[in-house]
């Protein structure tokens, strides 16, 4: 498959809905099994859609911000979402980054963290970067292993479509470093 070309820009409250939708298709690709059925099927996309809508209302009046990843016909490709000083330890905090299930691995996912961390260190943080991944989510543990993340702390996450789940830490003390290979 050849890969789309993708350009990054920021993320608006207009987004909303679109990236309500591929968060909830990236949850039915990856965690069938994990979270129920019922919500994945009846009730993920309705749920993320008013998370996302109040998110991005409020974000859009403080220091949150996030990365889409489109096409060159502004389909949405993938995204990120970035809480900057969210820990006075972890540093700066990746609370999302989908990917459209049937493009991951094109290397989307890759450009986001590199955007990521382009705007940190552009915007002055010295801090390190974090992210949670589920447990049962090994293929994202990899993803983040080979872009240099250290994996530990394993913890119990917040409620996640009504359950918690195992989750890890995955923390970048050098953000620079996911520049190295670009």
């Amino acid at each position: 498959m050849a890969q789309p070309d993708v350009t990054l820009r920021l993320m608006t409250p207009a987004d909303a809905d679109a990236v309500a939708s591929l968060q909830a298709a990236s949850w039915r690709s990856a965690y069938r099994g994990v979270f129920t059925d019922h919500y994945l099927d009846h009730e993920a996309d309705t749920e993320r859609r008013q998370a996302w809508r109040a998110r991005l209302h409020v974000g859009a009046a403080g220091s949150e911000w996030g990365l889409i990843a489109e096409d060159a016909a502004d389909r949405l490709l993938g995204f990120a979402y970035v809480i900057p000083d969210r820990d006075p330890v972890w540093g700066d905090y990746i609370d999302n980054l989908h990917v459209a299930p049937a493009l991951k691995g094109g290397g989307i996912g890759r450009r986001l963290m590199r955007g990521v961390a382009t705007r940190l260190l552009h915007e002055g943080s010295t801090r390190p970067l974090y992210l949670w991944v589920l447990d049962v989510n090994t293929a994202a543990r990899g993803f983040y292993e080979r872009l240099g993340a250290e994996i530990s702390d394993p913890q119990v996450s917040e409620p996640l479509a009504g359950q918690q789940h195992p989750v890890w830490r995955c923390v970048w003390a050098r953000p620079s470093t996911l520049l190295d290979d670009a």
